[in-house]
């Protein structure tokens, strides 16, 4: 079984979603119309990283859950929260990720700490 291209995963999706358009999907990503054109007609198969990268978080995902098939369209409303997360974080540099990887985990572990009773309030 041969892998999908960039371009077949997109034009699946674009067909799923009648409220999904060329240009829509362009204005969204930031990109011109011509350069979904391409990929849908064939032109390329598979674009940049961060083409690709900007499309998939105008369609709600990323390029890995995109490509590995977990992406299955719209299938509820958009997180814009989450979205806004994606954008930022494709802006960093590797450096600038692991830092905020480091952050969100210390963020994680000192709620989970907070929540947990503490001994003496059981004393």
């Amino acid at each position: 079984m041969t892998e999908r291209t960039f371009a077949q995963r997109l034009k699946a999706v674009i067909d799923a979603d009648p409220n999904l358009t060329e240009a829509g999907l362009a204005t969204k990503a930031g990109l011109s119309n011509s350069v979904i054109r391409k990929l849908l007609k064939g032109d390329t198969q598979n674009p940049r990283v961060d083409t690709a990268i900007k499309i998939c978080g105008a369609l709600g995902t990323t390029l890995e859950d995109f490509m590995s098939g977990a992406f299955h369209g719209a299938s509820g409303p958009v997180d814009e929260e989450g979205q806004r997360i994606r954008d930022l974080v494709s802006q960093l540099t590797v450096e600038e990720r692991l830092r905020l990887v480091t952050y969100g985990e210390g963020l994680r572990d000192a709620r989970e700490m907070a929540q947990k009773p503490s001994t003496q309030d059981a004393e």
